[in-house]
């Protein structure tokens, strides 16, 4: 609508480990599990579930009204895909940036497969320190006392740690202690990473399940042992001893404190609160176990990502999340990217067999190419086995903004989309994804992958809690557009995305939408109704004669002049609130304006103007401009309504000399709404007059005169300059509000028995006598007034109850808070009614 040449390419990753978890599931309900179909039929039962089931994402995001290239549909598994998948990996291999090493991991006992270090997710847990006595082995009744949440892990010990500056045990630094239930002796070293507040300052290491202690342990020369006494299984081996191997972790930690309160080696346990990690998919508590795997050096990588968003060539909005991308990318490590699963990109290395040569002996027998290998290249050996593991699912996602464009082949659509513009993503993906995208388009395009990162908010339920299966808070945006419409869905959506503030999600304001949606088809109905020349109009009564072709068409009414300056003034807005990425208050202008603008008040004035038969022509003509333009600002918001109200309304423009309408296909691509002339007389003039209608209403309804009494109304102005305003425009504050004879003047008094509204530019004055039974309505309200001030009494005493607040939940609490301020609200509005009355009687 822009101008612009658009691309938006929809897609999908194949998200291995939770898409085989699934698959996994169903296989286990018909009694199958895949290593017992084997590789090759599991990969063809996960496609048929994807036939099946993948689709879900794309049909919502039709459903919600996406504007997608759908033609341009994409799968990271996908021919083209894998294709630039195997060219990066055999690139970065041969620079030497992908290598394997063996070293401790995050392992996932449920879903056998390594984790990298953000797929990990941490939890409180309410667990117990125990205090463990290592006997000194050269000072018998002498013993080191270490603390330890995971008391099965000290069967792999291979030393004690404490910081060689704790005084109360340099002298033990060098010793060796005797490991309980183990006939080893280890080492107590020295490393300046230990805490000699935490526990008693000597710490157990266990190189070969803890992260911290493989880094105490390559730091000692020589190298510490690393002793694996956990397997892939969550199962104790055979290095954990006889008595132990085969049995699971958690029961192995109660049998071994078991058999160290017996031999008296327990010192005390206490409660403590540690972090747990949990795989991110299955929510198994991870182990991390030292395996073989494939790492990508990212460093180099990482410092370039850094520059782009330090010297503004990326922007990523809010701004506040840079720090975080920052803090994260300065401290990244090596990315593990392989996975013990099958569903996936294999990764494509080969390993010969049979190694026959010397050369192949020094290579390994390792191939790595983007094509399938016959042979071995170095032995001629047709004995080839591929790496049986698949890269982690973000390795192919972050190549998504290049390789959907035809990458490694120099393609038009490279050369047009790439960089992308904008990339909008959520804030817990932006080291998985965002940050690797980065990395990946800088090094294989030279340039950046997208202009502007867009951080969305994360909505939550109307608690403030994050949505989630077990919780039974999940909101499906199907079931919410089928009840209410994709257009207050989306609109909801959009007018809740304040930058850097969760969405507290509340269908109570996607029906309030809908009923905006419903205001827009009553306006546009009146506005077609008015367009039918010659047509009796039902809801005015007003004969409408033909149109003048032969007049300038365009409206020369104070009222059209300022509804025209008010559009322009919402365009403004609205563009500046897109560009900088404030949809909210984009969303809250658009709706003012058609709303409190255009329907309140443009087309309550239009319905007096079109009487006028000089006016006729141009009031018709700016209800269709005004008309059209808030249909295209409101597009992107509510694309199904503003085409079909567009497209029933735009056939009424060759009536007109000059043409309100754009003259397009579609709306979606007719011009969205740029700067438009201003009327700043238009506008000053106005507000005086809805100063006095809205003090005529205000007078009206707060001391509940019925609509269809007509008021004597007399208007003090301030300033003669007012004064001349109001009587040229007096046709409009009489039509609204509903008066039989207004009186206006600089040095009017205020006639007896009057109900007075003070604006800043001028007094409303209401007689009230053959109005209203003063004395009446003042009893009526004091009656009002006094069960409102027993409802706040009542609330109040429960809202000073110690116990109700402390007990009753949050949410709860709040509401009642809630309803005692809206009920101050409402006390103070009688109170207010019932001092005009008062004034008025004197």
């Amino acid at each position: 609508m822009s101008g612009y040449k658009v691309l938006w390419l929809p897609g999908t990753d194949h998200a291995g480990i939770a898409t085989q978890n699934v698959v996994e599931k169903q296989l286990a309900s018909e009694g199958l599990d895949r290593h017992k179909i084997g590789r090759d039929a599991f990969i063809e039962y996960v496609w048929k579930w994807k036939a099946e089931y993948g689709g879900k994402i794309i049909h919502q995001l039709k459903r919600l009204g996406a504007s997608c290239d759908w033609t341009r549909e994409r799968f990271t598994l996908d021919e083209g895909l894998s294709r630039s998948v195997r060219e990066v990996f055999v690139r970065l291999y041969e620079e030497g940036l992908i290598y394997r090493d063996n070293r401790l991991i995050n392992w996932c006992m449920r879903c056998h497969t390594a984790l990298s270090d953000l797929e990990v997710e941490y939890e409180e847990f309410e667990g117990k320190l125990t205090y463990i006595k290592y006997p000194l082995s050269e000072n018998k009744g002498r013993y080191i006392t270490v603390a330890t949440t995971r008391p099965e892990t000290m069967l792999g010990d291979t030393a004690v740690a404490v910081n060689p500056e704790d005084s109360r045990y340099k002298k033990l630094i060098g010793k060796t202690v005797n490991l309980p239930l183990t006939n080893k002796k280890i080492k107590i070293i020295s490393d300046y990473s230990v805490d000699p507040s935490f526990g008693t300052g000597a710490v157990k290491i266990t190189p070969a399940h803890d992260f911290n202690d493989e880094a105490i342990a390559k730091r000692q020369n020589p190298t510490l042992d690393f002793i694996t006494v956990i397997g892939k299984d969550g199962r104790m081996t055979s290095d954990a001893g006889a008595r132990y191997a085969g049995l699971d972790r958690y029961e192995c930690r109660k049998i071994v404190l078991k058999d160290l309160k017996e031999l008296k080696l327990v010192e005390k346990e206490e409660s403590h609160k540690y972090a747990v990690g949990h795989c991110y998919r299955c929510k198994t508590i991870t182990e991390p176990l030292s395996t073989l795997q494939w790492y990508v050096n990212v460093q180099s990588m990482a410092k370039d990502a850094i520059k782009v968003v330090e010297d503004g060539k990326i922007r990523i909005m809010p701004k506040t999340w840079e720090n975080i991308y920052f803090a994260w990318m300065g401290d990244i490590k090596d990315w593990c990217i392989s996975r013990q699963i099958w569903w996936g990109h294999r990764i494509p290395v080969w390993y010969c067999q049979e190694m026959r040569n010397e050369k192949c002996k020094i290579r390994e027998g390792v191939t790595v190419s983007t094509a399938n290998p016959q042979v071995c290249p170095y032995c001629g050996s047709e004995k080839l086995e591929q790496d049986g593991d698949v890269l982690d699912t973000w390795f192919s996602s972050s190549l998504w903004p290049f390789s959907t464009l035809g990458w490694p082949d120099e393609t038009e659509d490279l050369r047009t989309f790439y960089p992308t513009s904008v990339l909008v993503t959520a804030f817990d993906i932006i080291f998985f994804w965002v940050a690797r995208m980065i990395m990946m388009g800088l090094k294989f395009m030279g340039d950046v992958p997208f202009r502007d990162v867009y951080i969305h908010a994360l909505i939550r339920d109307i608690k403030g809690q994050k949505m989630s299966k077990s919780k039974g808070n999940v909101i499906d945006p199907l079931i919410m557009i089928d009840r209410y419409g994709t257009d207050a869905f989306r609109f909801t959506l959009a007018a809740f995305a304040a930058q850097g503030r969760d969405i507290k999600f509340s269908e109570d304001r996607v029906e309030g939408y809908r009923h905006f949606v419903n205001k827009l088809w009553n306006a546009a109905r009146f506005i077609i109704m008015n367009l039918k020349t010659g047509s009796n109009n039902p809801s005015s009564h007003i004969k409408i004669p033909p149109l003048h072709l032969k007049e300038d068409s365009r409206p020369e009414d104070l009222a059209s002049k300022w509804i025209s300056s008010r559009l322009a003034v919402t365009t403004d807005d609205v563009n500046r609130a897109i560009e900088e990425y404030r949809f909210n208050d984009a969303a809250s202008s658009i709706y003012q304006f058609i709303w409190h603008e255009f329907c309140d008040w443009y087309i309550e004035l239009s319905k007096i103007e079109i009487k006028n038969p000089a006016s006729q022509t141009g009031v018709r003509w700016c209800l269709l401009h005004t008309l059209d333009t808030s249909l295209r600002l409101l597009h992107p918001f509510m694309p199904f309504v503003t085409e079909e109200i567009w497209q029933k309304t735009k056939v009424f423009c060759s009536d007109f000399k000059v043409h309100p309408m754009e003259n397009k296909e579609s709306i979606t691509i007719s011009d969205f709404p740029r700067s438009l002339p201003r009327d700043y007389k238009a506008e000053g003039d106005m507000f005086y007059i809805i100063e006095a209608v809205t003090g005529a209403r205000t007078i009206r309804g707060e001391l509940n005169i019925s609509p269809s009494i007509k008021l004597n109304i007399f208007i003090k102005t301030f300033s003669k300059t007012v004064q001349k305003i109001l009587l040229e425009n007096v046709e409009y504050i009489k039509g609204l509000a509903k008066a039989e004879e207004i009186t206006i003047g600089i040095s009017i008094e205020k006639p007896d028995h009057s109900a007075t509204s003070v604006k800043s530019s001028m007094e409303i004055y209401v007689p009230l006598k053959g109005v209203l039974n003063i004395k009446a309505e003042v009893d009526r309200l004091k009656k009002d007034e006094k069960k409102v001030e027993e409802s706040i009494a009542i609330l109040n005493k429960k809202l000073l109850n110690e116990d109700f607040l402390q007990r009753a939940p949050k949410e709860v609490v709040e509401k009642e808070k809630e309803k005692y301020e809206e009920l101050i609200s409402v006390k103070d509005r009688i109170a207010g009614s019932i001092k005009m009355l008062l004034d008025a009687e004197v």
